[in-house]
């Protein structure tokens, strides 16, 4: 937290400074100032120095004694404590050896996941505040975590979930990468500019780019990219345009982050150029009219989260070039900080869509919080337009959404409006009408309504200051005009207090609970009804903070009288009532106490003089109502309390002990605020200004003062600590209260007196009213702890706290009094009347507060803490930096700080009593009674968490339940334990410790319970248990370490961090020998983890192996033992026969579980194979390339698969040099690139039994086994979930784990097998098959070249056979079973398959379909090989060209498919070479050739080819129009899979499909035609490069000369997508929107009419996202147009026809119509000045002949459809005759005229 920025630069004087000390003895890095501001505030630096040397000490300590648990852990934890409480109260150099110790402690090779996560946590918040160490101060080397995240995101062991950590560890990352070479970034954008369709990582290069640009503004000149980067950022909003609309599938899931999108554009803002600027402005234009309100689509959120994030980008910019501390970080030039200009003209660019954005449907958040940064910049700009809109919206009762949506908009602007400042001085002059005015809003009636006034209301008094200064202006003369005016206005302040007043008390009055409902009903608040209180009394409490005295005394005496003349029922109006009386006298306690505790007692006095009161059971409605009032107004201040003690003792005696249950507990609520008000420590005023506002007004002046922060360095907070006399006050309350009570309930305990029920519930009643009143007064519980737990070399010891009260040890603590009262009576109660729960309830309260209770709950904390950043977010000014907060806020802010010092209990002591009380809440929680249970269990667990280590001392407790040799058990106590062991969401899990010790205990106990006499699987509960605690464990199950050894550079930087100075405490340094001890200890530690996984994996092989176990909870253990395997121990031997016999058990579950440990236990068998390194460029005979070239170098020619070059011999094969991994290469070496070494160096194949070691033996044993082997098939071959069975990769995992670590020892076995699977077409026998055939090709990875060649010569024909037997439910199995078996290997290695797979894909055998699934399964496996096997791809493509005319339309899509990756590597990325596969130019040129029949001819074409073959030869016409529908396919697959689109190419098509593509929608269209009209639909949405546009503007233009109206139509819906998906593009060239105009107004005078009405259509979509612009020229050439003259209508003859070809003239009059219309209609929610005139022109055309009327009809409504919201202020453009006018032509016609 940094301190606020003085004008004057140089730091403030700290608060409170230190007179008398001397100065620290470090420099602290960054403190928690708020810490400086407690009342106790100069005891904290002693205590936090003596807790930061303890822990630099310890942890130190604990590193070099190799004790990373618990030492390592504890110490940590408190470091992050420290922080808490402190912030970064160290010096820079412990800050760098925390940093670096917890760096290298992260990075230990085989620390076990969960206790990284912890330590990464923390390393996280240690680098968070970048500006505190500079790169010289720390570097950190990177590589250590790239290795480690490689090693788990890509672990190849066991897919273990390791989710959290990931996200850390690239944050980690992040901060770590150091400054960027230049070379970096032109590859990377290069690289980025020249993708076209997203690919999943652009949106990881966008972010780069975003931090780049935030790290360097002004370094970078990103002007060359400006357009591009907009277009895209536009692109991926993925908005709707045009008519039709298809989108691309990609393009959906893979839009950038708007986040990142929103720091690039702000960090590229400003500089000389203007030009991002310029490209924002034209952004929003272009899609302000999304934002109107009646718009609505899935694309809202992300332009509402583009508004929201912008502005709070630009504010967090301009701090930092303005306002904020210089640090190391990377300065702005001062040439490129943004400008006034700049900054106002980002404002004017945003406004607009922001105002329409306040009434969205998804609610006006997002404004609000836009409005509250703009406002923050530009007032003037912001504010006036959003008070033009609040005033209506207040005035109107039929639109409360427009209230409710305005009002939180100007309470996000409110800050801005109070304070005026330069911008918009006459702001706060709108604050008084808009108080007035909103206060109809509390209106009992609409809930939404008055929350939103109550918090408006508040917001407002918060800020300023309720003192009525007109008198000033007679005494002052120097007043500027608005402040007269403001001093003129505040005398309606007290008009404004009251008149609020009564609108409350008319709230209250409809809301008593007689009014609101029935008798029967619930008594208590609804939830509704407490939330208006809540708003209610703080409103009402922030407006009596803020008021002057004078104003304050009317309304005290208004609510006086107001409580005292009516009986409120205590339920709902009574609570309101007294929460007013209470604010009311927490500001002022002396003047009200005056007026209400002498009313309260008397009345009290006079209604219990009668003792017959005592005993009745309904009490009178006024003596509640007044205990009521008595025990809230007595939460104030303690000191002005004293005065009245006698009374209260009094009113406390006649009523503590009442019959009537509402009675007592109102007087318990009486002693326990008594108790609380005496004893705590808080502050007692929160008023804006420090002092208050009671000074005369010739001093003090409270104008200045509206919206001004709080002095975070003279806040002046007033507190209130308990005196000597409150302390003394509070302990007689307990001697005369609590006593008695105590020894009444000790005697019931022991049995001596009888107490009804009701009387013990009185009694605890009083005890736990007592006890949360003084909470902070009695010390915690004494004891002594209870040792051996853990053993631990260094200290474990906790530190205390100061809290701000000395505990007087030498009275008795009632703490411990009541604790062994309680214990006693609740084995009183469990023994004799287990049915009395609401005494057990509230002893379980007691309990757990006894045990944690120190003043104030961690619920209640974290509630206000929540509401504290909502409030300090709603009113925080960003821009001019930290802590500029209102008064109330900040000291809200150091209460906060002081409640987190008392909660701060986490990791006490466990001491013998602590011990006591959980096993209490342990029989509790396994008592009989549900609801007993369920809270004694929450409570158990809270405890659970609080002190160190004292699961290990309950859990053998809770088993003690589940023994399934224990007869006494009953099924509630089972319940209980179980729901013990599985613990709630946030806390402990019991039954899963990340601890050896703890889980041998509980694994086995639990699957072992199945066997006790109290479980049974009838009762679904139980059922239910058991699943969530299985579900629970492996969620949560992380492997557990065996080995936790300490590196070495590890503990040299703990030695330091021991021995470092300032603070440190004087504790020997750690000698030789301990060190010693510590590393032989380590090594005990490491055999025992071991012994321990060893057992627990016995144990539960054990209890799974038990008679008479039910199944559930054979399937838990087998579970549970399948979450022990590891990748750095094998599994024991017995373990792995198990999983090995259990592959053929009879469920199936087992089975599964079976597959996958199987699998992992061959992982684990695996033998190392050696490799050795080599040099790339030495095989190739090439040298190094000097620059970066990617793509086919004749340095990596050597890797393609060349069939001249096959490895067909022993030798070859054994000479030829393997690569797998297909990447390597592409784009450079790997800098140290390893293969396998030779045959004769790896582990020895074809091995006898002998040679094995134990437990392969094992495995071999069975798979040798015929009988095992047809039994295991056979299961493998059953279907398990009809139709939604899919290849399944745990399957194949264990056949390629068989095949890799025997060879081919199983073959002969399995060879029958695979044979007759082949022939059997059903799909689970394919799937099985094809699930062997993978493993197989995979496993034989390191085979010899006799048995490869071995296995080919059986697979091809089982292949062949495969492949001609595919079915619909197959293909997609045997396709991934090619493309697995392709994966990452080396082509020359498989040329078996793929010379198998190309033999003859389209044989036509089987028909249509076979083809298809062929062609399906030979793309699987040559897109695996990308780049590699370019010889094949040609052949390929040479095979299919003459097959291009294929009429079958399936093997037709999958020709399209397979073309797409055949040119999949024609990529034009920067610096590549030209590939050798196939290229796209060479096809594309030789399909034109092909369709040169179509293309030439002009007339319609029809598709009349059916799908059969006729005989004889087909003209070239319908061969072309076969050939283009296979194109058609291949563009349309290739639009979202392809890296870069060749635009060039398909331009030469485009006016073929023009031609093609129909106009209307119509689904009966043949396949053709809509295939056309997609694939324009996708062609038109493809990114440009700009030295494209020209072309394709060349081919629209000569289209639009075509012949066929259909294609001209199509023109322009191209058109219309093209330009917006590329608009930034576009707008960049000049010519190119000059052309597109010509082009759409010379489209206008179209003959046909449809083109004409498509024109205008498409020039008022371009008007309106302001491509073109209405400027004069266009206005006047439309007019002109308009006033062409029609010829004179001829008499007809009566017989002949009327001619139907419209005249020339008409066609003219007409396009002037439509292009005004279009003018009309490009403006849908405004009224532009030239609005009106057009309208007038356009109604001289009424008249006219069709088809002009009907335009200007359809024009007119819908200019009335889109303005009649907010017709009130477009009127206010009209003049009165153009209104009388266009109220004629709106108004239809009369029908009986």
């Amino acid at each position: 937290m940094e301190a606020p920025e003085r004008a004057g630069g140089g730091e403030p004087p700290e608060p409170g400074g230190r007179p008398g000390l001397g100065p620290r003895a470090f420099v602290p890095q960054k403190e928690i100032v708020y810490n400086k501001l407690l009342p106790y505030a100069e005891r904290l630096d002693a205590e936090s120095d003596v807790q930061l040397a303890q822990i630099k000490s310890n942890l130190g300590r604990a590193v070099q004694l190799q004790e990373l648990w618990p030492g390592g852990l504890f110490w940590t934890r408190k470091l992050s404590t420290y922080i808490r409480l402190y912030g970064r109260k160290f010096s820079k150099e412990d800050h760098v050896l925390f940093i670096k110790l917890l760096y290298e402690l992260v990075s230990i090779p085989k620390l076990e996941i969960s206790m990284m996560q912890g330590f990464a946590r923390l390393l996280i918040n240690l680098l968070k505040k970048k500006e505190l160490l500079s790169r010289d101060d720390l570097e950190l080397p990177w590589r250590p975590l790239y290795d480690m995240v490689e090693k788990i995101l890509y672990s190849k062991t066991e897919h273990l979930g390791l989710n959290s950590f990931p996200n850390s560890v690239e944050n980690v990352l992040k901060t770590l990468v150091k400054s960027c070479r230049p070379l970096w970034f032109d590859e990377l954008i290069g690289l980025w500019v020249s993708v076209q369709n997203l690919p999943q990582w652009e949106g990881q290069l966008v972010n780069l780019f975003a931090r780049l640009a935030t790290d360097n503004i002004g370094y970078i000149d990103w002007d060359p990219y400006v357009p591009k980067i907009f277009t895209r950022i536009l692109r991926s909003l993925n908005l709707p345009v045009g008519s039709s609309q298809v989108l691309v599938p990609r393009f959906l899931t893979n839009a950038y982050d708007i986040g990142h999108a929103v720091i690039w554009i702000t960090a590229m803002m400003g500089g000389p150029s203007k030009l991002v600027q310029k490209h924002l402005a034209g952004l929003f234009n272009s899609i302000t009219s999304f934002y109107h309100p009646s718009n609505n689509g899935r694309w809202l959120n992300k332009l509402m989260k583009l508004l929201q994030r912008l502005p709070n980008s630009v504010v967090r910019r301009l701090h930092r070039e303005r306002y904020k501390k210089p640090s190391w970080l990377t300065p702005v030039p001062e040439s490129h900080k943004l400008t006034d200009q700049d900054v106002t003209d980002f404002v004017q660019c945003i406004i607009q869509p922001v105002l329409l954005a306040m009434f969205s449907k998804t609610g006006s958040l997002e404004a609000a919080q836009a409005l509250q940064n703009l406002a923050l910049m530009r007032p003037e700009l912001v504010i006036p337009p959003v008070l033009e809109r609040t005033y209506p919206a207040l005035e109107t009762l039929t639109e409360p959404h427009q209230l409710t949506a305005t009002l939180s908009c100007v309470i996000g602007v409110a800050r801005s409006l109070v304070s005026g400042g330069k911008w918009f001085p006459e702001g706060p002059t709108h604050m008084l009408p808009l108080l007035m005015r909103a206060l109809p809003g509390v209106d009992p009636n609409d809930f939404s309504k008055c929350m939103i006034t109550f918090q408006f209301i508040g917001t407002f008094s918060t800020l300023v200051p309720l003192v009525d200064c007109s008198s000033v202006l007679q005494e002052r003369n120097d007043l500027t005009e608005i402040e007269k005016e403001l001093c003129s206005a505040t005398a309606e302040f007290e008009d404004f207090v009251l008149q609020f007043m009564d609108r409350c008390f008319g709230l209250i009055e409809s809301s008593t609970l007689e009014q609101t409902r029935e008798e029967t009903e619930t008594e208590k608040m609804t939830h509704l009804e407490s939330l208006v209180e809540l708003g209610l009394s703080s409103t009402f409490s922030t407006i009596l903070t803020q008021c002057s005295k004078e104003i304050f005394m009317v309304a005290l005496q208004k609510v006086f009288n107001f409580s005292v003349s009516h009986i409120f029922e205590t339920r709902v109006a009574g609570r309101m009532v007294a929460d007013m009386c209470r604010a009311a006298v927490k500001c002022c306690p002396e003047e009200s106490l005056k007026l209400f505790v002498p009313h309260c007692y008397g009345v009290i006095t006079q209604l219990t003089m009668n003792d017959d009161v005592l005993n009745e059971e309904e009490l009178d409605k006024e003596l509640l109502w007044n205990l009521q009032l008595l025990s809230e107004i007595t939460r104030v201040d303690g000191k002005k309390l004293l005065l009245y003690r006698e009374q209260l003792v009094k009113i406390l005696q006649r009523t503590l002990h009442l019959t009537c249950k509402q009675g007592y507990i109102l007087s318990c609520n009486l002693l326990h605020h008594l108790l609380r008000s005496t004893t705590l420590i808080y502050p007692t005023e929160y008023c804006s200004v420090p002092g208050g506002f009671n000074k005369p007004p010739s001093e003090y002046f409270p104008i200045k003062d509206w919206g001004k922060p709080g002095d975070l360095w003279n806040l002046g907070i007033q507190w209130h600590v308990p005196s000597s006399e409150e302390v003394s006050f509070a302990f007689y309350l307990l001697d005369s209260f609590l006593q008695p009570e105590l020894i009444k309930l000790q005697c019931c305990g022991d049995g001596e007196l009888e107490m009804s029920r009701d009387d013990i519930l009185q009694s605890l009643t009083i005890v736990h009213n007592c006890l949360i009143g003084s909470g902070n007064l009695l010390p915690p519980l004494k004891g002594e702890p209870v040792t051996n737990l853990v053993p631990s070399m260094v200290s474990l010891e906790e530190t205390k706290l100061y809290t701000g009260l000395e505990h007087d040890l030498s009275r008795e603590n009632h703490r411990e009094a009541i604790a062994s009262v309680i214990r006693k009576l609740l084995n009183h109660i469990l023994d004799n009347s287990e049915d009395d729960t609401k005494s057990l309830f509230l002893i379980i309260k007691i309990i757990g507060d006894l045990l944690q209770f120190q003043g104030s709950h961690k619920h209640e904390f974290d509630s206000r803490w929540k509401s504290f950043n909502l409030v300090k977010k709603s009113m925080e000014n960003r821009l001019h930096g930290k802590k500029q907060h209102i008064r109330a806020l900040l000291i809200d802010r150091v209460m906060l700080q002081h409640e987190l010092r008392t909660l701060t209990v986490e990791g006490c002591e466990y001491k013998r009593i602590h011990q006591d009380m959980i096993r209490d809440l342990l029989r509790l929680s396994t008592s009989s009674y549900s609801q007993v249970r369920n809270k004694a269990q929450q409570t158990f667990f809270a405890a659970l968490g609080a002190y160190n280590f004292c699961c290990r001392d309950i859990i053998p407790l809770v088993l003690e339940f589940l023994r399934p040799d224990r007869q006494d058990v009953t099924q509630q106590q089972f319940k209980g334990a179980l729901y013990c062991l599985l613990g709630n969401h946030s806390g402990v899990c019991l039954a899963n410790l990340h601890d050896w010790d703890c889980i041998v205990q509980t694994w086995p106990a639990l699957v072992s319970s199945g066997l006790s006499q109290a479980m049974s699987l009838e009762k679904p509960s139980i059922v239910r248990l058991f699943d969530d605690l299985a579900e629970k464990i492996h969620r949560q199950y992380e492997t557990i370490g065996l080995d936790f050894t300490i590196p070495k550079p590890c503990a040299a930087i703990a030695e330091l961090l021991e021995q470092s100075k300032n603070p440190s405490i004087s504790q020997t340094l750690l000698s030789p020998e301990k060190i010693k001890e510590g590393q032989k200890r380590q090594q005990e530690k490491n055999a025992d983890a071991l012994r321990n996984y060893e057992s627990l994996v016995n144990t539960l092989l054990d209890g799974v192996e038990q008679r008479n176990l039910p199944w559930k909870f054979e399937h838990i253990g087998i579970g549970l033992l399948s979450l022990l395997l590891r990748d750095d121990r094998v599994l024991p031997l017995r373990a792995i026969r198990f999983f090995v016999e259990n592959l053929n058990h009879d469920a199936i579950v087992v089975r599964k579980m079976a597959i996958s440990a199987v699998a992992g236990i061959l992982k684990q068998l695996k033998r190392t194979h050696k490799k050795l390194t080599i040099n790339p460029y030495e095989i190739s005979g090439c040298p190094k390339p000097t620059k970066i070239l990617a793509g086919d170098r004749p340095d990596n020619h050597w890797l393609h698969y060349d069939s001249k070059n096959i490895p067909r011999t022993k030798k070859e094969w054994e000479s030829s040099c393997f690569v797998e991994k297909t990447h390597w290469g592409y784009y450079n070496w790997p800098k140290n690139m390893v293969v396998y070494a030779g045959v004769e160096e790896q582990p020895k194949l074809g091995r006898s039994r002998e040679d094995m070691t134990e437990a392969e033996q094992i495995v071999y044993d069975r798979f040798s086994d015929p009988k095992f082997v047809e039994q295991l098939i056979t299961f493998l071959s059953l279907e398990d979930r009809k139709g939604r069975d899919k290849f399944s990769p745990r399957r194949f995992c264990l056949f390629k784990g068989i095949f890799r670590n025997f060879d081919d020892a199983f073959l002969p076995v399995l060879k029958p097998h695979l044979e007759r699977l082949v022939a059997d077409s059903h799909e689970s026998t394919q799937r099985c098959v094809a699930e062997i055939i993978a493993g197989l090709i995979r496993g034989s990875k390191h085979w010899t070249f006799e048995k490869v060649e071995k296995l080919w010569e059986l697979l091809c024909p089982l292949l062949r056979t495969a492949l001609s037997n595919m079915t619909v439910e197959t293909y997609n199995d045997w396709g991934t079973c090619i493309a697995t078996s392709c994966e990452s290997r080396d082509p020359r290695k498989l040329h078996w398959l793929f010379e198998l797979l190309l033999e003859s894909p389209l044989s036509g055998e089987g028909g249509s379909f076979v083809d298809a699934c062929r062609l399906y399964v030979l793309q699987g496996g040559l897109a695996q090989q990308e780049w590699r096997v370019p010889e094949l791809l040609h052949r390929l493509l040479k095979y299919l060209e003459p097959k291009l005319t294929q009429v079958y339309k399936n093997v037709r899509e999958r020709i399209g498919s397979v073309l797409t990756y055949i040119f999949m590597i024609d990529v034009s990325l920067p610096n590549t070479a030209p590939t050798t596969s196939p290229c796209i130019p060479e096809f594309t040129a030789r399909v034109l050739e092909k369709l040169k029949p179509l293309t030439d001819v002009d007339e319609e074409i029809q598709n009349h080819v059916m799908e059969e073959n006729g005989v004889g030869e087909e003209d070239e016409r319908t061969q072309g129009i076969k050939l283009l529908k296979t194109i058609l396919k291949w563009l349309m697959a290739s639009a979202g899979r392809s890296f870069s689109t060749a635009v060039k190419e398909q331009l030469q098509l485009l006016p073929l499909f023009f031609k093609i593509a129909p106009v209307e929608n119509d689904n009966s269209y043949d396949e053709l035609k809509r295939d056309a009209k997609l694939c324009l639909s996708l062609m038109s949405q493809g990114l440009l490069y700009p030295h494209q546009v020209p072309l394709v503007l060349q081919v629209l233009n000569q289209t639009a000369r075509s012949s066929s109206w259909h294609a001209r139509y199509t023109v322009l819906t191209y058109l219309q997508t093209m330009v917006f998906y590329n608009l930034f593009i576009f707008l960049n060239n000049e010519d190119a929107v000059k052309d597109i105009r010509w082009l759409i107004i010379c489209l206008l005078e179209d003959e046909q009419l449809e083109v004409r009405e498509m024109a205008a259509t498409t020039l008022s979509g371009l008007l309106q996202c302001n491509f073109l612009t209405m400027d004069s020229a266009m206005q006047i050439h439309f007019e002109q147009l308009c006033k062409t003259k029609l010829p004179k209508k001829r008499k007809r003859d009566p017989g002949s026809v009327g001619d139907t070809i419209p005249s020339a003239e008409l066609v003219r009059r007409h396009a002037g119509v439509l292009g005004l219309g279009a003018c009309v209609l490009s403006s849908p929610y405004d009224v532009p000045t030239w609005m009106p005139q057009l309208l007038m022109n356009l109604s001289a055309h009424l008249n006219d002949p069709q088809p002009i009327e009907m335009t200007v009809k359809k024009t007119l409504s819908n200019f009335r459809r889109t303005h009649h919201d907010n017709w009130q202020e477009h009127k206010q453009q009209f003049t009165d005759d153009q209104l009388l006018v266009l109220t004629d032509l709106l108004v239809s016609p009369c029908y009986y005229a």
